[in-house]
């Protein structure tokens, strides 16, 4: 009987303990975007080219807007990304999250072919990227 209070116990710290208001996880597409407020820049020293065609990047996305503090719970990101510069696509790979201090705080891996590539729309800044990128 005591062991059974104990355990009701011990559940009970932990429910109350728990946040009433958690949210849903964020997928790595979720983070890959770039929300109001902050930048995202092509980090060149991360192109690399893997034969004629294939190639990898990294963006990073940081808060940037000087007029308001960043919101509660914001991580700093890499976001990788693979290219196919002869099919003129882009495909995530890989979000990297950070906390306030700079610190690796989670890595999201994208598996292979669970998400599609995708042409980036022209003009926009995945498009740009792509170009820099199959550049070299």
């Amino acid at each position: 009987m005591t062991l059974r209070f104990a355990h009701a116990s011990i559940v009970l710290a932990l429910l109350a303990a728990a946040p009433s208001h958690a949210q849903e996880p964020r997928s790595a597409e979720e983070w890959a975007q770039v929300q109001q407020g902050e930048v995202a820049r092509l980090d060149l020293q991360t192109i690399r080219k893997y034969g004629d065609s294939l190639g990898r990047f990294e963006v990073l996305v940081a808060w940037a807007d000087s007029s308001r503090p960043a919101p509660e719970g914001y991580a700093a990101r890499t976001v990788r990304y693979v290219t196919d510069c002869d099919a003129g696509t882009i495909m995530l790979a890989a979000v990297g999250l950070y906390d306030r201090n700079g610190n690796l705080a989670q890595t999201m891996v994208v598996p292979p072919r669970s998400i599609d590539p995708v042409k980036p729309v022209k003009g926009s800044d995945e498009a740009k990227w792509l170009q820099r990128v199959c550049m070299f």
